[in-house]
């Protein structure tokens, strides 16, 4: 009896053990690097183009803050932004879009208004969709030149080969006698 409560205490022993010696020798998780965010307050201010559907067509101009990568992502976001109404529908005109960066909590404020409603562009797609499109296009375009340098490269080394179908045909063609 005592022998048998010994293995059984090394197996239960070995059960409690096992997992903590595998969360040991796993590696722990790397934390991600902590951004240089600004430590001042920012502000910029955008005129932008919205469509019939509410999407930016174009970012008109504005004010930046000085800070360019704030100034990037600011840009980007406007020409990704779509402004509507809270039903859902959307008034095509001229906004105003001001970002304000507060350095204490680290967030970002953006605050759309209108200046004139109309214009030119309701009918115009989106800059986002342009961008999708223009990438589309340039991805399709890589690709048929990825494919012509392909078959210049097979075309390059079959050259160096012999023809295997003129090589079967004589074969074929000239049967010799057989005794």
């Amino acid at each position: 009896m005592n022998a048998s409560f010994t293995k059984a205490s090394a197996l239960a022993a070995a059960f409690l053990i096992a997992p903590l010696l595998a969360s040991a020798a796993s590696p722990k998780p790397v934390p991600m690097p902590t951004p240089n965010l600004p430590n001042k307050p920012l502000h910029v201010q955008l005129q932008v183009e919205v469509n019939n559907r509410g999407q930016v067509v174009r970012v008109d101009h504005g004010k930046l803050s000085g800070d360019e990568a704030f100034d990037t992502m600011t840009l980007g976001n406007a020409m990704q932004m779509w402004i509507r109404r809270p039903n859902g529908g959307a008034q095509t005109g001229l906004y105003s879009v001001t970002y304000d960066y507060n350095p204490r909590t680290h967030a970002v404020a953006r605050v759309p208004a209108l200046i004139r409603a109309g214009g030119s562009w309701g009918a115009k797609p989106g800059a986002a969709t342009m961008i999708i499109q223009d990438a589309r296009r340039q991805v399709q375009e890589a690709e048929v030149r990825l494919r012509a340098e392909q078959a210049k490269q097979r075309a390059q080394s079959a050259k160096n080969l012999p023809d295997i179908n003129a090589a079967l045909k004589r074969v074929i063609a000239t049967p010799t006698p057989k005794p």
